[in-house]
């Protein structure tokens, strides 16, 4: 099982360690391998997450500490399509352009 990040994700986590390392490089890094550790553990058991889809169907997440880290399967594994804040409005960043 593996698990890969898609482009939309990477810039997510890239925005998030840009904001936090201005507070704590160790925070950061420590957020990203929880996120690693989930992923990880998440690919083996890819039903584990919960539902989303009145977002998009198929869509399913976790929680690391106050993000939401967004997820669909593929071939033997999980695709991370984003990581976003649990305070922001879900809907909005989902919605088709």
């Amino acid at each position: 099982m593996s698990y890969r990040f898609s482009e939309d994700a990477i810039a997510d986590l890239e925005e998030i360690f840009e904001y936090l390392g201005n507070y704590s490089v160790e925070a950061a890094a420590k957020l990203f391998d929880r996120i690693r550790q989930r992923a990880k553990l998440t690919a083996r058991f890819p039903e584990s997450g919960r539902s989303y889809d009145d977002l998009i169907p198929g869509l399913k997440g976790f929680v690391v500490d106050n993000y939401i880290v967004f997820y669909v399967r593929f071939g033997d594994g999980i695709e991370i399509l984003r990581v976003i804040s649990g305070y922001r409005d879900l809907k909005s960043i989902f919605e088709p352009d």
